[in-house]
């Protein structure tokens, strides 16, 4: 069921994409985080926020 309410919709779509991740072990990180929660490991990227239909 699609969210119509546009505020609802802002926060939604910031859980889902505003984080990063880490490139040793693929773990979802805070998106002020500096290193991995998981591994330690201070290479993180940001998510890809890309939005559209899947292929």
């Amino acid at each position: 069921m699609p969210i119509t309410d546009p505020e609802k919709k802002r926060i939604a779509q910031a859980a889902r994409l505003v984080m990063r991740i880490c490139f040793n072990c693929g773990c979802r990180n805070d998106i002020n985080a500096t290193r991995c929660r998981k591994c330690r490991n201070p290479y993180l990227r940001i998510k890809n926020r890309n939005l559209g239909v899947k292929k």
